[in-house]
Parts: C-alpha cells; structure tokens; sequence
C-alpha cells in the first residue's frame, strides 16, 4: 500500500512547523488509502504538538480510524471531543455502520440531533441505510420526506433498500416514480436496484419499461446496468434478450460476464456456458470465483466428470481453489458425479468449513448410498461446533429412513428441536417419512400438526410435508385416510402438486381404482397439471392398465404431450408388460423408436419382460441384438432380463452364454437369475453347482438365491440336500424363510410323499398359510392318492378361494383316483376269492 505523503515532515524539512490543518490533510489521506500504522503516527505527532483535541484534527482523526475498521479508537478520540461538529458526528456514524453496528450507529444520530446539531446530507444517507439494513424501511421512508431536498444518493438508498427485501419490490417503481416527480434524475444505482427488484418476481413488463428508461437517460450501456439487464432477462426465461443486452455492451468486465454466465447456468444452457467459460480463458480475462462457481455448477448438471476435473485444474492453476465459494461448489460438483472420494479430499483441505461445505458432503453421502457415513458426518459437524440447518438436518433424517435407523432418526428429531427447525418444511417431511416406514402415523400426525402451527400463512411450500404423509398413509395401507387428507387440504385451500395426485394414485387398489383414477385425471387436467407433468400421465396410465381400462390408457398415452421422454416410454412398456398387455408393450416400444427416442437398459429390461409374457424367443433375439448394438449388454438390468426370457423359452444354452459373457458378475441378481433359469428348467445339478460358485465368489446369498435352490431341489426329488439348504438359509445366512420359500419346501416333500412331514410343517408356519400353501399340499395329496388330508387341504382352499374352481378340479381327481383304487382292490380282492 502506498505510503502517504507525510505533510508534516514535509514541513519540517523546510524549516517550518506543520500545523493542525497539514496534519488532517494527511490523516484524510490515511482515511482513504486505509494507511492505519500511518495514521497512528500521525496521531501520536498531533497529541505530541496538542492538536488532537482541536476541531480539525479530531474530526480526521475519528474518520481516519472508522474508515481503518478501528471503531473502538474511533469512539475514544470521539468522546474527547468537547462540541463535535457535523462532520465528525457522521464520521463516527459511518464507522458504526461500516462495522455493523446498526443500533450504536441509530443512537448516536438521535443523540446528535438531541444536542441540536443538524445532520446533512451523508448523514442522513448513512441513516437510511442503516435502517434498510434493520429492515426498517418505513423508518427510512420518512426520514427521506423529512429531509429538505434529498439528493439522488438518499433516493437510492431507500430504493436499495425495498429491492433487496423480499416482498418489496412493487414499492421500488413507487419510489421511482416520486423520485421523478421531485425532479432527480436516476443514475445507474437508481436502474440497477429497480432491475434487482424487476427480477426478484420475474416483472418482465415492468423491467422492460426500466430498460427503455435507461436508453432514454444513456446508462443502458452501463456495465452495471447492463449486468442488471442481463440477470432480469435471464431470470424471466428471455435468454436471447439477455444476450442481445450482452453483445451490444461497451467495456465488458468481470460482472457482466458472470451475469452472463450465470443467466445460461439458470437457463438450463450449461453446453452454453461452457463454451462461454472457455472463451473467456482464451481471451485471457481474469475470473473470479463467482465465475467457477457458475462453471462448476454447470459441469454438475452436465454429470460431465472429465469436464468438471478440467475446469477444477483451472481453479488451482488461479489460485482459486483456496476461495470458499469455489472449494464448496467443487465439494458440490465430485459429491454430485457420485466421486465420493474426490468430494472427501476437497473437503479435507479447505482449512475453514462452513456449513455448505458439511452440507455438501453429506448429501452426497446420502444419495450415494453411504447412510451411515453421512449420519457419522452430521455427529462430527455438530461437534466442531457448525450448527447444523435445514438442509443438513433432512438430509440425514432421509437417510435413516433409508437404512430404517429409527431410533438414530429420533435422535436427530430431538436435535431439530433443539435448534428450533422441526417448524421447516423439509425436515417436518422427512420426520413424516421416517416416522411412517416405521409404521409411527401417529408421530407423523404429530410432525404435521406441528409443522402447521407454526406456519400460520400457508404458502406454496405447505404441501410438501402433507404429501409425505399422504404417502405414509398410502405405504401403511390406509389408503381412506390418505384420501380423507387429500379432501381436507382442498377445504384448506391448498393447491395440490404432481405428488400429491402420484402418491393418491399408489393406493388405488380394488374396484374404487378405476372410479379414483378417473376423478384424478378430470382433477389434473382442469388444473392443467397434467400437461405439464409426463410422469403424473404416467402413473395415470399405469392405474388404468392396473384396472384393466386398456382403451382409457391409449387415449391418455395421446394425450401426454412429451413424446420425447425416455421415462414416459420406459414406464409404459412396463405398464402394459405387467399387466398382461404385451402386444401393446411392443407397440409401444416400436413407436417410441419411431420417435427417434435412445433406450436404455431399464426400456430394454421392460420390453424383454414383455418377451418373457409372451414366450416370444424370436422377439427376444430381435431385442438382444438392439441391446448388443446399444452397448447395454454388460449391464447387470439388461443381461439378467435376457437371462430370464431366454431361461423362460427353454433356450437355458444361450441364457448360460449371457450369463458367461459378463465380466462383471458381482451382482447376486444375476446369479439369481441363472440359477432360477437352471431350476425351472429341470436342470437342478447345474443349478446346485452354480450355487456353489456363487459361494466360492463370495457374492453375499438372498431369499432369491434359496428359492432357486430350492426349486432345483424339488424338481430333481433331492429330499435331503434341499431340507440341508431350508434349515441353512436361517441358521448360516441369517434369512428368514418367506412364504414362497415354505410353499417350495411342501413341494419338494409332497413330491417325495413325505405327508406327514408337510402337515408339521404347515402346522408350525410363523404366519397363516395362503391359498398357495394349501393348494401345494392338495396337489401332493393327489400324488400320493391321500385322501383324508387332501380333503382338509382341500376345505382350507375352499375356504381362502371359494372362487377358485382349480380346488374342486382336483378335489374331484383326488377321489376319482381314491375310488379307481379301491375299485381296483376290491376286484383284485374278488379274483383271489375266486381263484
């Protein structure tokens, strides 16, 4: 910093002796160079040569160490003054509120014009100012009318003011429009603060208007007022205005580019911004850490790694991989990519963490599957002392949801408490959530009606934490609270939202669907929700298969307006593949291509799960070769639906040569997905031997894999082994048999004629034997010509489905084949009398 020229020895050196007027000439420059080891010389020369207390000295002395940030010297050289003048009254004024200290600042003003002393223009300026800053805008509204003839500095002041207080901004053109009356001319603050203000609600006529103001007065080519143009343009969706502000700007700096830049970035234009990020390093501009974090965003909304390592390397070529803003936008960029492990060394190294920084790593832990971690890191930032918000909170109580940590998300519950934000609405719906999976709805109630009482004006938000319940009510199969819900936030007057309707929809079962989903689709499209929403359509769709309304599902599939949408597509194929509509699943799937739409290997998986309805191998090679084609073929969803439909048409050689093909067979489901094939194709020693491969991998066993081995077992009368892999499912692999399970271990020893054993076993089951069971035990009852168990077996079904007419089918056999073999012994019985 340049030193400034020290009057005084100037003075000294030709023999004279400075006075009190050369020692504030250089004390004022001190103030402005922001020179403090200066000025405290200085200062000591003047309380030295007993200047310090005179009226000149004292007041550059107090501006000298406010505008130094030293506001507590300041105050003492103040409060020796004996009559302060109007100048030093501000200076003093000034430096509270350059500090921050709006009240000191609000009690020195009244205290001077108690003391009679006149307070001029800055001062006023400095007081309105810091009543915008206390959001006492009405306060600084009248001090603005009382002052004789405010200046244009004083208008922008309050103008500021209301353009950065959310809610304020119609006030603004108000303001603008006395202004004008009173004869000031804006300036480029003026134009600025009412852009901001335009932007802040999206006003596109008003900021128009603003715009041609600023032609007719010249300050159009302003670069700050440019800047505001841009960022108005871009937030209304003009994208082509804004750059059109852009390109036709004199003297472009740092930010107009970054308002560029971020406009693209808001835009959804990142390829754009991109280019434009590039451009700007060509031309050798300096850029600043606004501009890596408009950059870096970009690259986490491209998922483009390669990109977003590039522009990372740029930051440490800049020296700006040390700014805050940028390590956190980096940290944000690695934990969004899903490189976890490149989000923790960048976490590692920025040497003083805020709560973004925590926030960013733990909800990329979360959404990368790491819950635990992301729960140890919230532990951790609450013992470094970050309070932890909203969003940190969530985030964790989302992830005990995930991995059911109940009891660790209560935990969490009573540390929202304490930092009074269970009232936010996106912790209140994650408390909802947690509390609902565990089958809590009371506590979910009790979140809600909490969350409600503490907003009292509903505001578009408000529906949030009300959907989450509607979905835990809907998951705990109380789907006629969800609806009563649903009706009483109508009478609320609260506009429902896409989930709202999504979640309604997932509990549409039985006969009341069809009438529901009907009474949804008028809802939505009277409210135009379902133009805008493909997915809403889509679950529409999925309910109106689901009901068998085939015709009603065509006619909405017409309806949705994107046919460009790889996820309507996907979730339609699957649709009608699920439910019995496969000659529609493939029209569908062919029309989506005629679209010129990409599959990927979820469209695939449910195409070929179409082929699998349909026992269709010639369709499914035709698939195979699409996916082959596609790249989709080392995919664990694609390879082990072609497992599946191949295993399913008996071609079990070309689904082992899918299976072998795979590099990477870390996936149980593909094991799964051969053994089953295997199983249900009668080839029960390769089943087995997979199996045991399996093991040797170590790839970690599931309730799939036994019933695999199970089936294989059952198939090939293997009696022993498969008693050997029921008992190990629970006792070695710590899985609990499930239904299916049971009803594969009767099969395998009814088919052996071990009745007895089946009737135990049926008799101890943990839970109420299905229909499947029953009909299981009958069937082994028919084998072995068992005619009294078969009957109770039989009464059981009858019982579970008396609609079923399989039951009486082989109910009937049953005694045929119990009275063809006592015919049969009687008359053996007959012929031996005889002979």
């Amino acid at each position: 910093m340049a030193r400034p020229n020290n009057s005084a020895a100037a003075a000294a050196a030709a023999g004279g002796r400075s006075d009190q007027f050369d020692l504030a000439a250089v004390l004022s420059a001190c103030a402005r160079l922001g020179a403090l080891a200066s000025g405290t010389q200085v200062h000591f020369d003047a309380v030295k040569r007993g200047f310090s207390s005179g009226g000149f000295c004292a007041a550059a002395l107090v501006s000298m160490y406010a505008r130094c940030s030293r506001v507590g010297d300041a105050h003492r050289v103040f409060v020796g003054i004996t009559c302060p003048d109007e100048v030093c009254w501000t200076s003093m004024i000034s430096g509270y509120h350059r500090a921050g200290r709006y009240q000191e600042a609000l009690s020195l003003f009244s205290r001077m014009v108690t003391m009679g002393s006149s307070p001029d223009q800055v001062t006023c300026v400095t007081i309105i100012s810091t009543l915008a800053c206390l959001r006492r805008l009405d306060d600084a509204t009248k001090l603005l009318k009382r002052m004789p003839a405010p200046s244009s500095v004083a208008w922008n002041a309050v103008i500021s003011g209301y353009a950065q207080q959310s809610g304020s901004e119609h006030e603004v053109f108000g303001l603008y429009k006395d202004m004008k009356r009173k004869g000031q001319w804006p300036s480029r603050s003026t134009f600025a603060s009412m852009l901001s203000a335009a932007a802040n609600v999206a006003a596109f006529v008003e900021g128009q208007q603003v715009h041609g103001a600023a032609v007719r007065y010249g300050l159009d080519t302003n670069v700050f007022v440019g800047s505001s143009l841009i960022n108005l343009y871009a937030k209304c969706g003009c994208i082509g205005e804004a750059m059109h502000v852009f390109d036709f700007s004199c003297g472009k700096n740092i930010v107009m580019w970054n308002a560029m830049l971020n406009g693209l970035v808001r835009n959804e234009l990142q390829q754009e911004a991109i280019q434009i990020f590039w451009y700007m390093y060509r031309l050798g501009l300096e850029e600043d850490e606004f501009t890596f974090v408009s950059v870096l965003g970009a690259c986490a909304y491209m998922g483009s790694h390669c990109l977003g390592s590039e522009v990372h390397c740029v930051t440490i070529k800049n020296c700006m991989d040390a700014s805050l803003f940028v390590a956190n936008a980096t940290l944000d960029m690695y934990s969004k990519f899903g490189a976890i492990d490149d989000a923790k060394t960048i976490f590692n190294l920025i040497a003083y963490k805020d709560s973004v920084s925590w926030n960013a790593l733990i909800v990329g832990l979360a959404h990368n599957e790491e819950e635990e971690e992301a729960i140890h890191m919230l532990k951790q930032m609450n013992l470094d002392r970050i309070t932890p918000d909203e969003v940190s909170l969530a985030t964790v109580i989302n992830a005990c949801s995930n991995i059911r940590a109940t009891e660790t998300g209560k935990q969490i519950h009573c540390l929202a408490v304490k930092y009074n934000i269970c009232s936010n609405h996106a912790v209140g719906s994650s408390l909802i959530d947690l509390y609902s999976k565990h089958g809590d709805i009371d506590s979910s109630r009790k979140v809600l009606a909490q969350v409600d009482a503490s907003n009292i004006v509903p505001d578009a938000s408000s529906i949030v934490p009300i959907n989450a319940l509607i979905a835990g009510l809907v998951r705990n199969n109380r789907e006629n609270e969800a609806i009563q819900l649903f009706h009483q936030l109508l009478r609320d007057g609260l506009k429902p939202s896409s989930f709202t309707f999504s979640s309604i929809l997932s509990g549409c079962t039985g006969l009341s669907s069809s009438i529901r989903c009907k009474q949804v689709h008028c809802y939505t499209l009277k409210s135009g929700l379902l133009n805008d929403d493909t997915s809403l359509g889509v679950s529409l769709i999925g309910i109106y298969l689901k009901s068998k309304m085939p015709e009603d599902a065509n006619k909405l599939l017409i309806e949705v307006p994107d046919h460009k949408s790889m996820l309507k597509w996907t979730a339609i194929i699957l649709g009608y593949a699920q439910n019995g509509y496969s000659s529609e699943s493939f029209l569908s799937f062919w029309r989506m291509r005629s679209y010129d739409v990409h599959s990927d290997e979820a469209t695939f998986a449910s195409i070929l799960k179409a082929c699998s309805e349909m026992t269709s191998l010639t369709d499914g090679k035709e698939i195979h070769g699409l996916i082959v084609k596609s790249g989709f073929d080392s995919y664990e969803t694609a390879a082990s639906s072609l497992i599946d439909i191949y295993s399913k048409c008996g071609d079990i050689i070309s689904a082992f040569e899918a299976f072998k093909q795979l590099k990477n067979k870390e996936s149980v489901t593909l094991w799964n997905s051969m053994i089953v094939g295997f199983a249900k194709n009668g080839y029960a020693k390769e089943a087995l031997l997979l199996f045991q491969k399996m093991q040797e991998s170590q790839i970690k066993l599931d309730e799939i894999t036994f019933l695999g081995v199970l089936i294989a077992c059952a198939h090939a009368g293997l009696i022993s082994e498969g008693r050997h892999y029921f008992d190990s499912m629970s006792k070695v692999s710590g899985l609990m048999p499930r239904l299916d399970h049971y009803a594969c271990f009767i099969d395998l020893l009814g088919r052996g004629g071990l009745l007895q054993e089946v009737e135990e076993v049926i008799n101890q089951l943990p839970f109420r034997p299905d229909g499947v069971i029953w009909a299981t035990y009958l069937a082994a009852c028919r084998m072995h010509k068992d005619e009294e168990r078969g009957k109770i077996a039989a009464n059981k079904l009858a019982e579970l489905e008396p609609q079923n007419s399989s039951t009486y089918v082989l109910l009937s056999s049953l005694h045929a084949v119990a009275v063809s073999a006592t015919i049969a012994k009687n008359h053996m019985g007959c012929s031996s009398d005889i002979l």
